[in-house]
């Protein structure tokens, strides 16, 4: 039988605490997920753990024989956990963001952020996935959508726009862009993910043949997209907070005015409850921070 250590560490939580909820926040997940993980437990070894009660839960005979087993362990490991990192859980942020969001916005920021509060932990993952904020041990996610996220809370960031850019070089020796149609005569960056369709879009809007285009090499993230276009390889339309940096550096440069405003925005993700916390609170306040700066420098 395969040991689940995590389901074996709820069980642990929940009996210390005797009550769902505050092993949901012990744990910073919703009281559902702790439901499952005990149900999974108990289906696995066909023994009932736990009674309810007015109160919260109480062990029953068997969940008292297996708390008895394994209280030592888990206190000697939390012991161990807190002697060699020494950090209060409350101060950690475990974030999500996809990897171009996370490279071209918050990495270049994120030291002004933990020199003023240096007592908070951030950890950031990428990912392109919409991970499980209730079952899996991330703090907030950050993505561009709609911000409609059933079972979520969601705060606007920021709402970007697809600007067209190339390198200076690629620029000077091309033929001159007057207006929108110009840009067809140079090579048209593009993403897999989505193929021309940003690109077929912007042409519509502006009543131009999109079949006329020359499409250059796709790209899978936005990321080899904006380096290309520093390299020179073509033109690419991208949301302008991902190429801020670039801009700021003169790396990149709008090449016409025809900037297109999308209908989505960025959010930072996570559960109600993960709001109210202290040290979340003061990040989110911090992204909204940034994401302002970052579009007043490159409109």
């Amino acid at each position: 039988m395969t040991l689940r250590i995590q389901d074996l560490y709820t069980f642990f939580v929940v009996a210390r605490a005797g009550a769902m909820q505050q092993a949901a926040n012990e744990l910073r997940v919703t009281p559902g997920a702790i439901s499952q993980r005990i149900a999974s437990i108990e289906d696995r070894y066909g023994k009932r753990l736990f009674s309810r009660s007015r109160k919260g839960v109480e062990l029953t005979k068997a969940g008292q024989d297996l708390w008895s087993d394994i209280d030592a362990s888990f206190s000697k490991i939390e012991k161990a956990n807190n002697a060699h990192f020494g950090r209060n859980s409350e101060q950690q942020i475990r974030i999500s963001a996809t990897p171009t969001f996370a490279y071209s916005c918050l990495v270049p920021r994120l030291g002004e952020f933990t020199d003023k509060y240096p007592k908070l932990n951030i950890t950031i993952e990428t990912d392109k996935r919409l991970v499980d904020l209730r079952s899996e041990p991330i703090d907030l996610a950050i993505r561009h959508g709609l911000g409609d996220y059933v079972g979520y809370q969601s705060e606007w960031l920021s709402s970007p726009e697809l600007i067209v850019v190339g390198s200076p070089s690629l620029l000077q020796r091309g033929r001159p862009i007057n207006d929108a149609i110009d840009c067809l005569g140079y090579r048209l960056l593009r993403d897999t993910t989505a193929i021309c369709s940003d690109w077929q879009l912007w042409c519509e809007a502006r009543g131009i043949d999109e079949r006329k285009a020359l499409y250059g090499p796709s790209f899978e993230d936005d990321y080899l997209i904006v380096k290309a276009a520093v390299e020179g390889q073509g033109l690419a339309l991208l949301s302008d907070v991902y190429v801020s940096e670039q801009l700021k550096t003169k790396q990149l440069v709008k090449a016409c005015d025809a900037a297109w405003p999308t209908h989505f925005a960025y959010y930072a993700v996570a559960l109600p409850v993960t709001f109210e916390r202290p040290a979340v609170k003061i990040f989110v306040q911090w992204l909204k921070a940034i994401a302002a700066e970052d579009i007043s420098s490159i409109r």
